[in-house]
């Protein structure tokens, strides 16, 4: 399946409000997974016909597929599965799996950002946070909330995989 202007456009504007809904919400909602899955689908079944429609559902098949396994194992959630199942209808199998191969690069970078840059705020932060801690309950050290601004919101890395990889032209 060769990328269209129209392919690349859309998968650009997905992408962005998948970020922008994440880093705001930590959600990708199903209305934009879903409604971008089933455009891209219906996309490349109007631009390709049956050939298309292959492509399109080996792509959403191969993007879901890979994060299923790892929402299943718990390293994710189901709007990242839904994320990359819907990338993978607008790419296609191969172009997909070069997003998850890069992704998975850029999530390690922005983990490394997000230690250096709590290591680099900690010292003006110590007496806020020891005072945080002294008035904490043990429930609220295990609070979700607390443990979610630890990790890095899935459509980041693949918002920046996909825009440099396309920018190089490399899928």
């Amino acid at each position: 399946m060769e990328l269209q202007t129209t392919s690349i456009l859309a998968v650009i504007l997905f992408t962005a409000i998948a970020l922008m809904t994440d880093l705001k919400n930590r959600r990708i909602p199903n209305w934009l997974t879903v409604a971008a899955a089933i455009t891209g689908l219906s996309w490349h079944a109007y631009e390709n016909g049956l050939a298309g429609v292959a492509a399109s559902l080996g792509g959403f098949a191969t993007g879901f597929g890979v994060l299923l396994v790892l929402w299943l194992i718990g390293g994710g959630g189901g709007g990242d599965v839904k994320l990359m199942g819907a990338v993978g209808a607008w790419l296609g199998a191969m172009p997909t799996l070069v997003v998850f191969i890069a992704s998975s690069g850029f999530v390690i970078l922005c983990a490394i950002a997000m230690i250096a840059w709590r290591r680099f705020r900690k010292p003006a932060l110590a007496s806020v946070a020891a005072s945080v801690d002294a008035s904490a309950t043990s429930d609220d050290r295990g609070n979700p909330e607390s443990v979610l601004r630890l990790t890095v919101p899935y459509a980041l890395p693949v918002a920046m995989s996909v825009w440099t990889l396309l920018a190089f032209h490399v899928i």
